[in-house]
């Protein structure tokens, strides 16, 4: 009775250093299966748009695609890319350079914007006042916290084809400015909702490139939301525009598809 009893103390004993084992691996296995986003330098992006609307232009009345290969920083400050968009009928073409900086709630950014939908002859490395289809877009502002939800944006146009005659019959740049003030009026889970206003002008002159005045250009509302479709997500925008400038309204949905 006495071995007996060595014996089953030894394999209670035994079996209890086992299932410890045993628990070890599965904690080990549960901590070393736990996702970690992986740092990927380039990346691409598609949108689907019902129609292009940029700062209070319908840039495309009819539906287009844009896509956006870019590299990235991996503290996400620093961002470098291309950007092109193209029309499903074939008639608006754009084709973009960009870098941009974001850092504790500031941004900055340079667009070479290239829409030669109405230039048949266009030239890509063609930076001529007279000739060309590019414009130089420099941006700067400011988004405050959740606590004061509101950003203020200021875009320069610095060179290509915003110009203007002079009086000896030279182009000159109008050097057009575009200012825009965005309020997030309401926000639940990934959805939420934000007001805008957007005015464009040119400092000595009335004639800029967003009208023939400084005025209100583009104001309007966008509801951002994520669309589920067999469990993958898709962010969409809709937003609803309307231009005392232009004197038209319109309505935008972009699909990002990945």
């Amino acid at each position: 009775m006495k071995t007996n009893y060595k014996g089953s103390l030894m394999a209670i004993l035994g079996l209890c250093l086992c299932l410890s084992a045993m628990a070890q691996d599965i904690t080990a296995t549960k901590t070393d299966t736990v996702a970690v986003k992986k740092y990927k330098p380039f990346n691409v992006n598609l949108q689907v748009r019902n129609l292009y609307l940029w700062r209070g232009f319908k840039v495309s009345n009819s539906p287009i695609t844009d896509v956006d290969m870019h590299y990235t920083t991996k503290d996400g400050s620093f961002s470098a890319g291309i950007w092109g968009g193209a029309g499903f009928n074939g008639e608006y073409k754009e084709f973009d350079y960009y870098v941009s900086y974001v850092k504790a709630g500031f941004n900055f950014s340079v667009w070479d914007i290239n829409n030669f939908t109405d230039f048949p002859n266009a030239k890509l490395f063609d930076y001529k006042r007279g000739t060309t289809s590019h414009f130089i877009d420099v941006t700067a502002g400011y988004q405050f916290g959740d606590a004061f939800p509101i950003s203020i944006n200021w875009s320069t146009i610095v060179q290509g084809r915003d110009t203007h005659v002079k009086s000896n019959g030279e182009l000159a740049n109008n050097y057009s400015n575009y200012v825009v003030l965005d309020y997030r009026v309401w926000k639940e889970g990934t959805t939420n909702v934000h007001l805008f206003a957007g005015g464009g002008f040119a400092f000595g002159r009335d004639q800029n490139f967003y009208g023939s005045k400084p005025n209100i250009v583009n104001a309007g509302i966008t509801l951002n939301k994520e669309l589920v479709v067999f469990n993958y997500h898709m962010p969409v925008a809709a937003t609803a525009m309307f231009s005392p400038e232009h004197n038209h309204g319109a309505i935008q949905l972009i699909i990002n598809a990945f």
